[in-house]
Parts: structure tokens; sequence; C-alpha cells
């Protein structure tokens, strides 16, 4: 699936561009001995009616699920227990284990004794990344002064989709390159608001590096949600 960021550059142009990440290479690779590769797998322990909730709602008390698991297997579902998952997607439920509708969560917060203080509601962070108003490119900073400042926990290279956004990535890292500098990237009117990347995602400072080879180039947008000190 394509994933695309709308970005806009001190001229005032804007451009929406694709984004991608670029996966590490295994270094160590794991073997049976018998020489063929191991594939680590996901599989399916139990559904909802063999989870604890489940048994209990079938049940009603702690004492009869005692019994039930020792003169049986209620926990087990023989069609589908050990199944292979290929992918999961988040599903909150209700006490009665159907699926919920119009989920509010809240956070509670507790002293050191375990004794709730207060509650509040969690806001989910909406994605700004491909809003109407784009990313904007803002303050320069020397790559010699940032290295003992933030933390970049994650990088995207951006990509142009026809020629007019070659150009218009190829002069930004270009100018990055030459100033030997990143640029700080940040969403909102003013481009000072943080970066997220999908609904209910964290959010982010972005980073801009640039560099190029003849008529070739290479933009990197870095993610940092960690500072050891104020840029």
């Amino acid at each position: 699936m394509k994933r695309y960021i709308n970005l806009m550059d001190e001229k005032g142009r804007d451009a929406k561009l694709l984004f991608s990440g670029q996966p590490k290479e295994k270094q160590v690779f794991y073997v049976a001995e018998n020489g063929l590769p191991i594939q680590s797998i996901r599989v399916l322990k139990t559904t909802l009616n063999g989870s604890y909730e489940g048994l209990l709602a079938n049940y009603g008390s702690n004492e009869k699920i005692a019994d039930a698991l020792i003169n049986g297997d209620p926990e087990l579902d023989m069609k589908r227990t050990g199944m292979k998952i290929s992918g999961t997607t988040r599903l909150y439920i209700t006490s009665q284990l159907k699926p919920a509708h119009r989920v509010t969560v809240h956070e509670i917060i507790r002293d050191t004794k375990g004794e709730k203080t207060s509650e509040r509601r969690v806001l989910e962070n909406e994605s700004n990344i491909i809003d109407e108003i784009p990313l904007m490119m803002g303050q320069l900073v020397k790559k010699s002064l940032i290295y003992n400042k933030v933390v970049f926990v994650k990088k995207y290279q951006l990509h142009h989709v026809n020629g007019l956004t070659f150009e218009f990535l190829y002069d930004i890292a270009k100018q990055l390159e030459d100033e030997q500098s990143l640029m700080i990237v940040g969403a909102g009117k003013n481009g000072k608001d943080p970066l997220v990347f999908q609904d209910g995602g964290k959010k982010y400072r972005g980073f801009l590096e640039g560099r190029t080879q003849g008529k070739k180039y290479l933009l990197v947008l870095h993610l940092s949600n960690l500072e050891l000190k104020d840029i």
C-alpha cells in the first residue's frame, strides 16, 4: 500500500510525496539441526470462550472453572487452538463478551499505594501528515550540534511521484547537503505541532536529512520522540 505525505518547502511550494521505510537486513539467521532455516510464527492460544472471562461467564465461579479444568480442557477450542495467525486487529469487548461500539478510553492515575487519585479521558492523536495543511519545513540545525540532543527512533525515505516533485525534493536535498544540516519539520498552521503518522499513533518531531550524487538524491525524514537536550 502506497503511503503519502504532504510537505511544503521554505518557498511555500507544497507537494504530495510518497514515503517508505527501509527494513534492515537480518545479520543473524537461526537454522535447525538439518540446516533448514527456522521461521517464527504466531499461533492462536485460545478463543474468547476459552479465556478466563469466557470460562467465568460460562461456569459462574472459580470453583466450577477449577473442576472443569481438572475434568477436561474447556479452555481449548479443538478447531481453532494452534491456528496460524497472519495479522491481528484490536477489538474492544463489553463485560458480556460482545463487541463494543463507541469506545471511550480513560486513564486512571494511582498513587504509590495503588489508590486511585484521578481519571481522565485519553484523547487519541489524529494523523496529520496528509492534511490539507501541509507539513512545514522550519529551522536548520547543524548535524554537528544535534547528535547528542535527540534520539532518532524511526526514519522514512521520501520519493518523488513525477518530474516536478523530483526537482522539488532534489532542491531540498541539495540545500541540506550544502548546509551540512538537518531541517526540522512540523505540522499545523505554524509548523510547530508534532507529526502523527496514523490515527492513535505516537507524536514525533521530524528532521529532514538530504544527500545528492550527481542528479540523484536521497531525502530521509528522521523521527524522534526522545529529547536529551533542548534544541
